[in-house]
């Protein structure tokens, strides 16, 4: 038997893939960002569907809710947090009231719901790796789902409703 103790990693490898997990989670919040700009000019296109504007207010909408669900189940208390608008996304509006609303939504979601998600979830700089490697991976899953999430809506025409929608 050894008397050498398993080789654990040093220092400055553990700052290191630190260091790029956290970068590749600032590139994607990136490109999430991109594709949120994305989803703006899909909803202000006059192309762009009524259906589709639906579709876009629910996906929006089911964004808010899954960011708004983590803060609650990670005791995250939000000082100042302003309400979520209320939109309605009913067949009798126009198109132009579906934009207005899908704006609405979309840009309390950026404003609002996400620089939230991210000043409670973002690792300090001072965070050990032990503490900050599952928030940067909490953070990822977010944002690579919903990043899917808002490209089936724009590329599949999915309608992004709930089972409780479709009945």
């Amino acid at each position: 038997m050894s008397d050498y103790a398993s080789p654990e990693k040093s220092p400055f490898t553990i700052f290191c893939e630190y260091s790029a997990l956290k970068h590749s989670t600032i590139q994607l919040a990136h490109s999430f960002d991109t594709k949120l700009q994305e989803l703006r000019h899909f909803n202000r296109k006059t192309t762009t569907s009524k259906d589709e504007l639906r579709a876009s207010i629910r996906c929006i909408g089911r964004c808010i809710d899954s960011f708004e669900e983590s803060f609650t189940e990670h005791a995250v208390v939000i000082d100042g947090k302003v309400d979520r608008p209320v939109v309605n996304f009913s067949e009798d509006l126009t198109n132009d009231q579906l934009r207005s609303n899908a704006k609405l939504l979309l840009k309390y979601f950026k404003k609002r719901t996400l620089r939230y998600f991210y000043d409670a979830f973002f690792p300090d700089p001072l965070d050990l790796h032990i503490d900050a490697v599952p928030k940067c991976d909490f953070i990822r899953s977010h944002l690579e789902n919903f990043e899917s999430l808002i490209d089936r809506v724009m590329m599949e025409a999915y309608a992004c409703k709930t089972s409780s929608e479709d009945e």
